[in-house]
């Protein structure tokens, strides 16, 4: 993303998440989240990005939608497991304007949303507008390619004697290799034993790579190029390296249509 604006895939991905239906906690608060996106899509040309979709379709399906589908599910559901289980600390890395914090906001469960300055300012800023309350949010404004992240959780307050659930979804493929490895390599460092990480890892596949090229492009265009994309052995051995065991690999073979290059990977710290 540029280093002074929030992020546009993370708006797009929210506008996108608006349609799906979802579980929420009985406390949570998901007509925020609603609100939330409506205010998001106010100065986009619906139409036009109609049209765009309509091309994106034509020129390689719809998949990535449909993928964003099923990883919503997979990281929801790796929130409602954590609450259930007593969890009282979930990690939001790279946050964007992802909304789980109101959505499954529960009595006594802090969120810790971490995320670039730019783009976590201009989330607060719309969930002022929007009327959301804040309750079990603490904000972390963090740049993952700056070795700031521990301190700035234990400075949030973040306790790594207790277990956490760590989030990372949709950010790793965009950071330098070394920032990548130091993004799963951190939260290792700060989990106690039973904490868990629920991670989503884009893996190299020459169709795919083929297909998804329009899609790095625009990506790119916008000041959000792809930068590491390692092969699947390369990314679970990354994972490992870390400090985690891998517990499940989802890789999106089951979606529709198949997204075999699309990781989503459960781990703990043992």
């Amino acid at each position: 993303m540029k280093a002074d604006a929030p992020s546009l895939t993370a708006r797009g991905v929210a506008l996108a998440r608006a349609s799906f239906d979802r579980p929420a906690s009985p406390t949570g608060d998901p007509a925020a989240e609603r609100r939330l996106a409506e205010l998001l899509a106010e100065g986009i040309d619906i139409a036009a990005l109609h049209e765009r979709r309509q091309e994106a379709r034509a020129r390689r399906g719809d998949g990535f939608l449909r993928f964003l589908v099923f990883r919503t599910r997979f990281f929801d559901d790796a929130v409602v497991r954590a609450i259930e289980h007593g969890v009282q600390q979930i990690v939001i890395l790279g946050t964007g304007y992802d909304a789980r914090a109101l959505r499954f906001r529960t009595p006594g469960v802090r969120f810790f949303e971490v995320d670039h300055p730019a783009t976590q300012a201009d989330k607060r800023a719309r969930l002022e507008q929007v009327g959301a309350s804040l309750d079990g949010i603490t904000f972390v404004s963090a740049d993952f390619t700056e070795p700031v992240l521990a301190a700035a959780l234990a400075a949030a307050g973040h306790d790594p004697s207790q277990p956490t659930q760590f989030l990372c979804e949709g950010v790793l493929r965009y950071l330098p290799e070394h920032w990548f490895k130091e993004l799963l390599r951190v939260p290792a460092e700060l989990a106690t034993v039973g904490s868990e990480l629920a991670v989503s890892i884009s893996t190299h596949d020459r169709d795919a790579a083929r297909n998804d090229a329009p899609r790095r492009r625009a990506l790119a265009e916008q000041g959000e190029p792809v930068l590491t994309v390692p092969e699947r052995d390369v990314a679970l051995q990354w994972v490992d390296d870390a400090g985690w065991t891998v517990l499940d690999v989802t890789d999106g073979t089951n979606a529709d249509p198949p997204s075999p290059h699309r990781l989503l990977v459960r781990a703990v710290r043992r």
